[in-house]
């Protein structure tokens, strides 16, 4: 059980969305709010690089007057209800005014950076998108050039808009200017269906193909936002940097909305992102010169910040910082703390595309409990899905986090999709996971076969048939092998047709020229006799997840200089998830137990 304070807080948590929900139909309605606590206070730092020494600064009041602006263009435009507009840019003020005008007037999605040609005709084509908003021809990325001449593949498709990444506000050339009617609109609506209509599209499930569409409704994205905005304690006068897509929950709803929904400023460190290679190595210098309050960001990157030296930075208005996208390896969030000179846990995050934004977080004021990514958002229903049923009690058995509640998204495009997406009314993670006596979630798995490489979605079945398509490959399966860096990358086995006969490096090859994504190509393939099948002769992915874990695991024991002192296998347990068994000496244990802990798995050390 929990404590009576934690347990009172939970309930003003609830009670405080409710109200919100009541009374904030629209997503502009809720950023509003936060906006107009101090509206002459920077709502937005744009820096065009990490190291921009003149960003550019928007004040919350000009903030969402370039939204009113931008939705203004865009009704211009014809766009109206259900208009789909894609935003095709990396971070950068124009694309995020894009967002909230679109979501205002019609619906926005923000489109994957790494979508192929492919899956960009396949977005605009399902959500007959009438405007397309990209950078301009030769900016970097080459963003333009992917899509230029696109409007013969989408038929619905009016028009492609270019923008600038310099801070300027405008479309095909015509420079906008904050409207200042958005104190007449925005945070007055009383119409309650608005929060009903479909305010943003994301996409998921991979970034090649015909990826997923994700309905989000108005009521979603609030909720979501005001979840985050709850959880990490986002007031005025605070200060985020937020270097995740705007693409992906966590940089939009967790990160956009969530800072201007408590009137705090968004710092969006350079249109590159985490990915920008100033990013990291300043990290601690950015946060001293913004006086930043608030950082987050996926495994990977928070493992790099902690090997960057601080040098004497004054980090002393940081207060929290998050991670999310992946299961944060207990070695990589003790050395970010040790760095940050804090003991204890960073708040964990832990949500999908599927509901805006989180559905647990470590919330401002409770316990964190290391190995647990938190407790419920706000209004939130947990369960757990075991052998056909449904779990709603705590402790749980282990089985698949199923979830309702006001996050929730309205289903795909696709509504097949949908179906599968469903149980009873509830809907399914697709994670193994347990819920504790206190709540709390402890992720052991996942039952889908995503593979997720430092937050980044890869469908498996990209590599598996670009495998297939070479001569003498019989089966293929990718999995996910754990990773100390990106928390797992993609492996691929095959097994040969018989009598044939293939270079495993050449397969390598001739697959990694087919996927355009970088994250998306195999860090190796490798050939087993025979794939493990279910009796109704399905692939049994476990078992190559199995031994993927294992080498994994010996392979970074051998890099260590620890092959010959330990032996390492790897099992999924029902009860752990996938659990390292390794067997060393008590002289060796702790070098091998540091070795291994960076992983994001369970280990086991058994001395002899």
């Amino acid at each position: 059980m929990r404590d009576t304070a934690s347990h009172a807080r939970e309930t003003e948590r609830d009670a405080e969305l409710t109200s919100i929900l009541a009374t904030t139909p629209r997503i502009v309605d809720l950023l509003a709010r936060g906006a107009s606590v101090s509206p002459q206070a920077d709502g937005l730092i744009y820096l065009r690089h990490p190291l921009d020494p003149d960003p550019v600064r928007f004040s919350f009041d000009d903030y969402m007057g370039y939204v009113k602006a931008t939705e203004t263009w865009f009704r211009k435009q014809g766009i109206g209800a259900g208009d789909g507009v894609a935003i095709f840019a990396p971070p950068s003020p124009v694309a995020l005014f894009s967002i909230w005008g679109a979501s205002a007037c019609g619906v926005g999605e923000p489109l994957n950076l790494l979508f192929s040609r492919e899956a960009i005709v396949s977005q605009l084509n399902a959500i007959s998108a009438k405007i397309l908003v990209t950078t301009a021809p030769g900016a970097p990325g080459g963003l333009f050039e992917r899509v230029e001449g696109m409007l013969k593949d989408v038929p619905t498709l009016q028009r492609i808009v270019t923008v600038p990444l310099d801070g300027t506000v405008a479309f095909d050339g015509e420079v906008l200017s904050p409207d200042a009617s958005w104190r007449d609109d925005y945070g007055r609506c009383t119409d309650a269906a608005e929060a009903e209509r479909v305010a943003i599209y994301l996409p998921t499930g991979g970034t090649t193909g015909s990826p997923k569409v994700a309905r989000l409704p108005n009521r979603a994205v609030v909720a979501s936002a005001t979840t985050t905005r709850l959880a990490y304690d986002l007031r005025p006068g605070d200060a985020s940097l937020i270097p995740l897509p705007l693409f992906h929950v966590g940089g939009l709803t967790c990160g956009a909305a969530a800072c201007c929904a408590g009137g705090a400023c968004m710092i969006i460190p350079g249109p590159g992102g985490t990915r920008d290679p100033a990013y990291i190595p300043n990290f601690w210098r950015l946060v001293e010169k913004y006086r930043a309050t608030h950082g987050g960001n996926v495994p990977t990157a928070i493992g790099a910040i902690a090997e960057t030296p601080i040098e004497g930075a004054d980090i002393s208005s940081l207060r929290v910082v998050s991670v999310g996208g992946s299961i944060c390896p207990p070695e990589i969030e003790r050395r970010f703390l040790a760095k940050w000179g804090k003991s204890g846990a960073l708040p964990q995050i832990y949500g999908m595309t599927e509901v805006a934004g989180a559905i647990t977080h470590d919330f401002h004021g409770d316990r964190n409990k290391p190995g647990f990514v938190g407790t419920r958002a706000p209004l939130f229903e947990l369960a757990i899905l075991a052998n056909g049923a449904v779990h709603r009690e705590a402790p749980s058995p282990v089985g698949e986090l199923i979830v309702r509640g006001p996050q929730v998204f309205l289903g795909y495009m696709d509504k097949k999709q949908t179906d599968g997406a469903m149980h009873e009314g509830w809907l399914r993670t697709g994670d193994l996971c347990r819920i504790d006596a206190e709540g709390y979630v402890e992720i052991m798995g996942r039952v889908k076969d995503i593979i997720i490489r430092g937050g980044h979605n890869i469908d498996p079945r990209t590599i598996e048939d670009a495998a297939l398509e070479y001569p003498g490959v019989a089966l293929a399966a990718a999995v996910g092998r754990p990773d100390s860096y990106a928390g797992e990358v993609p492996i691929l086995f095959v097994t040969v047709q018989p009598g044939a006969s293939v270079d495993l490096d050449a397969l390598n090859d001739f697959v990694r020229e087919r996927i355009m994504e970088p994250p998306a190509r195999p860090r190796a393939v490798a050939r087993v006799a025979e794939m493990p099948v279910t009796p109704v002769g399905k692939i049994f992915k476990p078992k190559l997840r199995e031994i993927a874990t294992a080498e994994a695991a010996r392979e970074a024991l051998a890099q260590a200089g620890l092959e010959a002192a330990a032996s390492a296998d790897a099992a999924i347990d029902p009860q752990r998830g996938m659990v390292l068994s390794v067997t060393t000496d008590a002289a060796h244990a702790a070098r091998v137990r540091a070795t291994l802990e960076t992983f994001p798995v369970k280990v086991d050390i058994h001395t002899r």
